[in-house]
């Protein structure tokens, strides 16, 4: 093994992850870019029914037990083929044959990495309920070789269907999960003075990590969709919502409630009244071109008739159709659209990802829903520490010093700090040196927040009449720190045993 740190470990990594890129363009190369782009635009639709069937469509426990704890590492044929009817019976046989077809290849694929020393990725397609996790975490991968194919596939060579996951997945195993991981170990670098990177015939590990993610795999926002409380204008937006199809996992009926269900969530932020609302018409426009209730085909000059049709300005045009073949770009991509020849594609899958995000870009330029998710944020953490047993206090505020959430347990005061402050985690692939610079002043401050609830403890201690204080930081969105106080609100539900944990409490 060989170790490397200071500005040698950040060359190393730069000089990889440039090197893997090429090697996803190497390979895409070859490919014949309409063939591989249908065969990927299946292969992403198929895998996306795989994760969201037992997660959220089926009401039949037995059936969802057997298809979560089906093993992929050795296949049980008679099974698969009961699971296999009895899809056939709620969802249909093309769903079916999708959904079997995945089973095969992540099993051939999970053999392969085994095979190849890729131990963790073999682990993670051991049964069908390990590879919906997996796949959950490589689902920005996967949508970044769909936006790479319309510029980087310019040879000849037929990409068929059921080829198609054996082709990419090994690409976003060896190369795309590695790039953005060499991206943040070159933003730790950044911020800790003794990062070492360690070389060897596995891959690359270093002795600093940090998880970026909310559970599933999502990104963190200040409020989602499901932390907004209900008000009466969204009970009577919900009441449009429209019947769909049981059958479908996906379907333009079910993009258009998606739509009203943002709506409803954010209406006393009148979301409909900025740039979402003509891009959410927008969207609702291309549903008419859907084919098959997925896939969506526009020609270039009718999606630019709608864009002025629903007069979205250059800038929110700027985002509708992705037209570069970096990989970092790739991978931080929202685009809805995807460009062939003189049509422009997309699923209701990707319009359903792209106006979440523009939701939430919205929303985030908004003073009142700034202040309001820090409420929200609060009231959220108060839920989980009541659910965990602590005591939640009323205690808002004392000689004019302005506190959080104040809770109690077993004798004890816990001052909990509420920190909701906004970061974008796409910025450490673009700009990971000024991430770093970024996540640094966030630490120090949140250092300095820390001590000044220190030098007020006693007016905790008066108020609740205990003795003993322990304080702690929870933040929203993740931030890089060897301070055990400071903890992402993504690990809430472990915070009781966290605190027990730390040292200094």
């Amino acid at each position: 093994m060989n170790q490397f740190t200071g500005p040698a470990a950040q060359a190393l990594i730069q000089q990889q992850s440039v090197a893997h890129s090429g090697g996803i363009a190497q390979a895409l190369a070859p490919f014949q870019v309409q063939s591989s782009v249908y065969a990927w635009l299946d292969t992403i639709r198929a895998i996306e029914e795989f994760i969201n069937l037992p997660l959220f469509c089926l009401e039949d426990e037995a059936l969802e037990k057997a298809i979560v704890t089906y093993r992929l590492d050795e296949l049980d044929p008679t099974a698969l083929a009961s699971i296999r009817c009895a899809l056939i019976d709620q969802f249909g046989e093309p769903f079916a044959e999708r959904f079997v077809l995945t089973v095969l290849q992540a099993s051939a694929m999970g053999a392969a990495f085994l095979a190849h020393r890729l131990i963790e990725a073999a682990s993670g397609l051991q049964t069908i309920g390990h590879a919906i996790g997996y796949f959950q975490s490589r689902r920005r991968h996967l949508v970044a070789m769909l936006y790479a194919m319309p510029l980087g596939c310019r040879g000849s060579q037929e990409m068929e269907r059921i080829d198609a996951l054996n082709y990419i997945l090994p690409l976003v195993e060896h190369s795309g999960a590695t790039i953005t991981g060499l991206h943040q170990k070159l933003m730790l670098a950044q911020i800790f003075p003794d990062f070492a990177l360690n070389v060897d015939s596995d891959g690359f590990t270093a002795n600093y990590e940090h998880q970026l993610l909310d559970s599933m795999f999502l990104e963190p926002e200040r409020a989602g969709i499901l932390d907004v409380p209900p008000t009466m204008a969204g009970a009577e937006i919900m009441a449009t919502l429209e019947p769909v199809n049981p059958g479908l996992i996906f379907s333009a009926a079910e993009l258009r409630n998606d739509i009203r269900l943002i709506e409803a969530a954010y209406a006393e932020f009148a979301l409909m009244d900025t740039a979402f609302g003509p891009m959410a018409h927008f969207v609702q426009a291309c549903l008419a071109y859907c084919e098959d209730d997925y896939l969506i085909k526009l020609p270039t000059g009718r999606l630019t008739e709608l864009a002025e049709e629903f007069s979205l300005p250059e800038s929110s045009r700027r985002h509708l159709v992705h037209q570069d073949a970096s990989y970092v770009s790739c991978t931080n991509s929202i685009a809805p659209f995807i460009k062939l020849a003189d049509i422009c594609i997309s699923t209701v899958t990707l319009l359903s990802r792209f106006l979440y995000y523009w939701k939430t870009a919205c929303l985030n330029r908004q003073r009142r829903f700034q202040i309001r998710s820090g409420f929200i944020f609060e009231d959220n953490v108060k839920a989980v520490l009541a659910r965990q047993g602590f005591a939640v206090t009323d205690v808002k505020r004392i000689n004019r010093k302005e506190f959080d959430v104040v809770a109690t347990l077993d004798q004890v005061i816990y001052n909990v700090q509420c920190k909701n402050n906004l970061i974008d985690i796409n910025r450490i692939e673009f700009d990971p040196v000024r991430f770093a610079r970024y996540n640094r002043s966030l630490a120090r401050s949140y250092d300095k927040a820390l001590a000044k609830e220190e030098a007020r403890e006693h007016l905790l201690k008066e108020r609740l009449g205990l003795s003993t204080v322990r304080h702690t930081l929870l933040s929203r969105f993740p931030v890089v720190t060897l301070n055990p106080r400071v903890i992402p609100f993504r690990r809430i539900d472990e915070f009781r045993r966290l605190v027990s944990l730390d040292p200094a409490n």
